[in-house]
């Protein structure tokens, strides 16, 4: 397998199992996604046993339990998967951890959300995904007997069988059950901003690996309970969308329409689909009040999908002409004339509108937000900020944010 093609097969996995997935050759990584964007990557402590280990195929058990898989290709090439989720968290391990990692102080209990949040593999679990994919990757059977599997031996020997996974989750704790809630709760924000933005591309990504997140119990039975999940969605995303330019009157009938829909369903799964296709339709009426037709409008997507790929880094046009094929003048001239902004205009719209989402929904102070959207300084952001939205930077975080 070429690495193209390697790349392709890691990120495929990545949104299957909701986990991160990387591509080692020796001891450089070629390719890391996780669908949780979890940064900087936790396989840091671990990486050498991983790496080091000869076995085609394996699992290893971190100090906090958790497991790492991986695979061993032609070439001294490694995909490795993981972290799953922690199930034997404590105090002194999670400090070493996050003192590996470099991470701040500040930081701490959002990053431990993240890998909190991580699916729930069980040892065996993983060993038949592993082996699947070794049979897959080699054309020949791989039994799971031959999947390598690593027990830190001052770890139970529990921690690995299907039983204790559901146990830790009969017993979840009430700090981990608020931080489950509390994470839900930004997650629905997140998705409102997306409808009244318009931007449907990136609710088809969140939807394609959504985190760990749980509703209130609205009904008893299940049916019941993603019914009145849809409802109160509806209520929701309809509102967004009138915020977002959509007449009243269609966001209402709409809303009406797919409660309707709604309970007609007979399983749990059709109707959290429909959930899904309701939303992504509120967010496609906002799209196309903003969003040009036909030609014109492949262009326009051409333009926005890339600003949105490289918010994170320094967007120059360019180099964002070359990458389409344009030249310069020509991209930034036609660009004018579709968008009614210049793309300057445009690229600190979309960086100002991301950054009311780390605002809003994360902990990060205004030199972090300012470094990760490469503003060239902290008031150079602030300055942007209050020019596009005019408010500052805190001043929507206090309006925006509930009291605690």
């Amino acid at each position: 397998m070429d690495n193209e093609t390697c790349i392709w097969f890691c990120h495929s996995l990545a949104k299957a199992y909701s986990t991160a997935v990387r591509l080692y050759e020796g001891n450089e990584c070629l390719y890391y996604y996780s669908v949780s964007h979890i940064d900087p990557d936790p396989l840091k402590a671990d990486l050498r046993t991983i790496l080091s280990c000869s076995e085609e195929a394996g699992i290893i058990t971190t100090e906090l339990c958790q497991f790492y898989g991986f695979l061993t290709l032609s070439g001294g090439r490694k995909i490795i998967l993981g972290p799953t989720r922690i199930i034997q968290e404590d105090g002194r391990n999670t400090a070493l951890l996050l003192a590996v990692l470099g991470i701040r102080e500040e930081e701490k209990e959002d990053y431990l959300r993240l890998l909190r949040s991580a699916p729930i593999i069980s040892a065996d679990r993983f060993a038949w995904l592993l082996a699947s994919l070794m049979t897959l990757l080699e054309g020949k059977v791989f039994p799971v007997e031959r999947v390598w599997l690593q027990i830190r031996p001052e770890s139970s020997s529990k921690a690995v069988i299907s039983d204790y996974t559901r146990r830790n989750l009969d017993e979840a704790d009430d700090a981990d059950e608020r931080e489950t809630v509390a994470q839900s709760y930004a997650w629905e924000q997140l998705v409102l901003s997306y409808v009244e933005n318009g931007e449907t591309e990136r609710l088809r990504e969140l939807f394609s690996a959504p985190p760990n997140i749980r509703a209130g119990r609205m009904a008893h039975d299940g049916l019941r309970q993603m019914k009145n999940m849809g409802i109160c969605t509806a209520t929701g995303v309809s509102r967004a969308a009138i915020k977002g330019g959509v007449a009243p009157q269609l966001a209402f009938s709409m809303s009406d329409l797919y409660i309707q829909k709604l309970e007609l369903m007979h399983s749990v799964f059709t109707a959290e689909r429909l959930i899904q296709e309701m939303i992504l339709d509120f967010s496609e009426q906002v799209e196309k009040l903003h969003h040009p037709k036909g030609e014109a409008g492949r262009f326009y997507m051409l333009c926005t999908r890339y600003v949105g790929d490289h918010l994170y880094g320094t967007i120059r046009a360019s180099e964002m002409a070359e990458a389409l094929g344009y030249t310069r003048s020509y991209l930034c001239t036609r660009f004018r004339e579709e968008a009614g902004i210049t793309l300057k205009e445009f690229i600190h719209k979309e960086k100002t509108a991301e950054a009311k989402r780390l605002l809003q929904f994360t902990d990060q102070d205004l030199g972090t937000i300012a470094a990760m959207l490469d503003y060239s300084s902290q008031s150079h952001f602030q300055t942007v900020f209050r020019k596009v939205t005019g408010e500052t930077p805190m001043a929507f975080r206090r309006r925006t944010r509930p009291e605690p």
